[in-house]
C-alpha cells in the first residue's frame, strides 16, 4: 500500500478574486455595483484586480471596499482585514491604526419619586442579569458549523475543491489559517487548491471572545 504524507492546504486567491466571484454568483454586473455604491467602474476594476495603487488613497480605498462588501452582503470585518494585509504588501505602506478615543455615553438622571427610582433600579438589575446570561452563553458555547462540501473522506483527481458550508452570523471562519468570506447569514464558499497525495483542510470558526469550532477534512488527490 502506498504511503501518503499530509499537506496543509491554503486559500490562495486574493480579495479581488473573491469579490469578483461573489459578484458574478449574485448576477450583478459591474455597472450595477457602481450605481449602488457610487464608486466608478474604474475603481471597482482596480479593487477586483488588486491594483490598490490606482485607488485615491488608503482612506478612500477602505471606504470603497467597505461599500463593495455591503452590496455583496459579506462581513465587513473580514474584508477589511484582508484588504489591509494586501494593501500593505502591494503598496509597502502599513494602514494606520485608529487613535480615536472611546467616548462614554453620558446619562442624565433627574429627581424622581422613591417608588419610580426603585422600579428603575430593579429594571436595570434585570437588564444586567439578562445581559450577563447572554454573554456567558456566547463565551461558553462554540459556534455551530455545517460543511456541505467536501465530505469527510474524499478521493478526487482534480487539484482543487470547493469548500461550502454555513455557521452562525458574526462568526469568523478560516481554512488552514486563511480567512474565508462569510455573508450576513453565515454562509461561506471558497475554492481551495490541493496537491497530489493526502491533503488536510482545517476549518476553524470562532465568535468574538468565544470558543472555536474546528472541522477537519481529508482529501486524497490521485491524478
Amino acid at each position: 500500500m502506498a504511503l501518503f504524507r499530509k499537506k496543509i492546504v491554503g486559500v490562495t486567491d486574493t480579495l479581488g478574486d473573491r469579490l469578483h466571484r461573489l459578484r458574478e454568483e449574485a448576477g450583478l454586473p459591474l455597472d450595477a455595483v457602481a450605481a449602488r455604491t457610487g464608486i466608478s467602474e474604474k475603481h471597482l476594476h482596480a479593487i477586483e484586480e488588486g491594483r490598490y495603487s490606482d485607488l485615491p488613497g488608503l482612506v478612500y480605498a477602505r471606504n470603497f471596499v467597505r461599500k463593495y462588501a455591503a452590496v455583496l452582503e459579506v462581513r465587513e470585518e473580514t474584508v477589511l482585514q484582508m484588504f489591509d494585509r494586501e494593501y500593505a504588501v502591494g503598496t509597502k505602506v502599513a494602514p494606520p491604526r485608529s487613535t480615536a478615543p472611546l467616548r462614554p455615553i453620558r446619562h442624565s438622571i433627574g429627581l424622581t419619586p422613591i417608588v419610580l427610582r426603585r422600579a428603575l433600579i430593579l429594571l436595570l438589575g434585570l437588564v444586567v442579569l439578562v445581559y450577563l446570561g447572554v454573554e456567558l452563553r456566547h463565551l461558553t458555547s462554540p459556534p455551530i458549523v455545517t460543511i456541505a462540501s467536501p465530505p469527510e473522506q474524499l478521493t478526487i483527481a482534480e487539484r482543487a475543491v470547493e469548500l461550502v458550508g454555513s455557521t452562525e452570523p458574526e462568526t469568523t471562519v478560516t481554512a488552514n489559517g486563511k480567512p474565508v468570506l462569510v455573508d450576513r447569514q453565515g454562509n461561506f464558499r471558497e475554492v481551495l487548491d490541493l496537491q497530489d497525495g493526502l491533503n488536510t483542510i482545517l476549518i476553524r470558526a470562532v465568535k468574538k471572545r468565544g470558543q472555536a469550532t474546528v472541522v477537519t477534512r481529508n482529501i486524497l488527490v490521485q491524478p
